[in-house]
């Protein structure tokens, strides 16, 4: 295997630092040494005000149905209303791509975990994917994530604060911290705020596409084959996309899921660095109840989820709990089985790889999806399976080539 990602012996964080000085320059950039540029686009979300929790604008143009605004589920502790927050709805996506001056033909787009901020550790695994595929890549951001945040959740000294009359407050709370403190409070006060944020995003990236395909990315072809790579929460994203298939936009994507392909029931995802326990808790339990009483006591989320009604957004109800729709849900990966792959990690605690092998290749293993298992021979965690540091530099170095190799040969297979 060409160790086509070392450039001058170059190692992983080498590499990661790099990608991240000319990235943190916030301006279209040019690398000559690696072969890629890095250009930022900006993007205003048309889906947000049908609907964000907080619009008044609540509205399905599919059926002409108007719904009565949510803001009053939505106050919490950070007094931010979903619909109020302009950096979820004007923001920038970036584009890594080989430096020539031809337009890709290929794009990937990339979804990253919950709860994160910065692009920074996605940014090696976007130039490794472009450099062995020749595709663009487009890291787009989750709603309310990245740089659709207001850097105020991001801050030690307003979320300290916050985390502190958490823990006062439900004294059985665990993992509560300044980090998760604001995504923590947002979910334990309105769940389904999971979904709503969700369905922007869908449609958000179903207008990348209509874009694309219109012609209007600069760099990219409009005729572009469109794939897809979840990490985490993203991978639950991808799935869904993928199910749905809008406009026929996925009907030939392939899938990559990176430490994640389970029901959200089966990840566990209780850390400092993510949610805290009442969170965590609180959204299982609400999604639970909405499920066994057919969202009965929600008229807007119930809608959405009414297959018959809107037969794509109906998927998002198959991936909430494994027992739940599992014919329909593996039905639908049975036609998926060549589109599809997994590499999760053995050590992983958050995605755990049976619970991969359970939703993808189906309780009987009767669906030909592939789940890869991999473990590397150095301290890990699903939140940095690939460490930064000196210590372990030439295996996790290794270890990163081997996922760019099983991701790319993925991508490549029948071009």
């Amino acid at each position: 295997f060409a160790n086509f990602l070392i450039y001058k012996n170059m190692e992983y964080y080498q590499l990661h630092n790099r990608l991240k000085e000319a990235f943190d320059t916030h301006t279209d950039i040019a690398i000559p040494e690696l072969g890629v540029h890095i250009t930022h686009t900006p993007f205003f979300s048309e889906g947000a005000k049908y609907y964000l929790p907080g619009s008044e604008h609540l509205f399905c143009k599919e059926h002409n149905l108007a719904f009565t605004s949510q803001s009053g589920h939505t106050q919490d502790d950070l007094d931010w209303v979903d619909y109020e927050v302009e950096c979820n709805i004007h923001f920038t996506y970036h584009i890594v791509q080989p430096l020539d001056n031809r337009k890709s033909d290929g794009v990937i787009i990339v979804f990253h975990g919950l709860n994160e901020k910065k692009w920074d550790k996605y940014l090696p695994w976007a130039y490794a994917l472009s450099k062995r595929t020749g595709k663009a890549v487009i890291l787009f951001p989750i709603a309310f994530h990245m740089n659709r945040a207001p850097e105020r959740w991001s801050s030690r000294q307003e979320m300290y604060p916050i985390a502190q009359k958490r823990m006062a407050e439900y004294p059985d709370n665990s993992d509560t911290s300044y980090v998760n403190a604001a995504i923590s409070t947002r979910l334990d006060a309105f769940p389904q705020r999971l979904f709503w944020s969700g369905l922007q995003t869908y449609n958000d990236i179903v207008q990348l596409i209509t874009d694309l395909r219109a012609g209007v990315l600069p760099n990219i072809a409009s005729t572009a084959t469109v794939d897809l790579f979840g990490y985490s929460i993203g991978s639950f994203l991808s799935v869904i996309l993928m199910m749905a298939n809008p406009k026929g936009y996925f009907t030939n994507a392939k899938l990559f899921c990176f430490c994640g392909g389970m029901t959200i029931d089966r990840m566990f995802p209780i850390s400092k660095y993510i949610m805290d326990g009442r969170a965590a808790i609180t959204m299982q339990k609400t999604f639970a109840e909405l499920l066994s009483t057919d969202f009965r006591n929600d008229s807007r989320l119930k809608h959405y989820q009414d297959s018959n009604l809107h037969f794509e957004e109906g998927w998002f109800k198959t991936m909430l709990r494994y027992n739940y729709y599992q014919k329909e849900r593996e039905k639908r990966f049975s036609e998926l089985e060549n589109q599809i792959k997994a590499l999760v990690l053995e050590k992983d605690e958050v995605t755990p790889p049976a619970e991969a092998l359970n939703t993808l290749k189906g309780g009987y293993r009767n669906i030909d999806i592939e789940v890869q298992i991999d473990d590397y021979d150095y301290p890990y965690t699903h939140m940095n399976p690939f460490a930064l540091t000196t210590k372990n530099a030439p295996q996790v170095t290794e270890a990163f080539e081997r996922f760019v190799r099983s991701a790319a040969e993925f991508y490549n297979k029948n071009k």
